[in-house]
């Protein structure tokens, strides 16, 4: 004998998990304004009105046909550097 032996056909959800799913989406909704208010807040924050939205171009040194860098260029960005000289 099983402690507790139901019918399928007579056991439904109910009401409650319905209630408790409907509370549930409408919390994530509230949530979900919330957020995007914050977001709003954060990008207003991160452009100042004195300044122009584009950005001045960046400039990329002259490269060989291989891809290298030229011989002239005197960007030393990421060599490591040695005390000898």
């Amino acid at each position: 004998m099983i402690l507790l032996e139901l019918d399928p056909n007579i056991v439904k959800p109910g009401w409650t998990p319905f209630l408790i799913t409907i509370a549930l989406a409408a919390v994530m909704y509230l949530l979900f304004r919330s957020m995007r208010r914050q977001f709003r807040r954060v990008d207003a924050n991160f452009l100042p009105d004195d300044q122009p939205a584009a950005a001045e171009p960046v400039t990329v040194p002259p490269t060989t046909e291989h891809g290298s860098t030229t011989a002239g260029s005197t960007d030393d960005v990421g060599k490591p550097t040695s005390p000898i000289g």
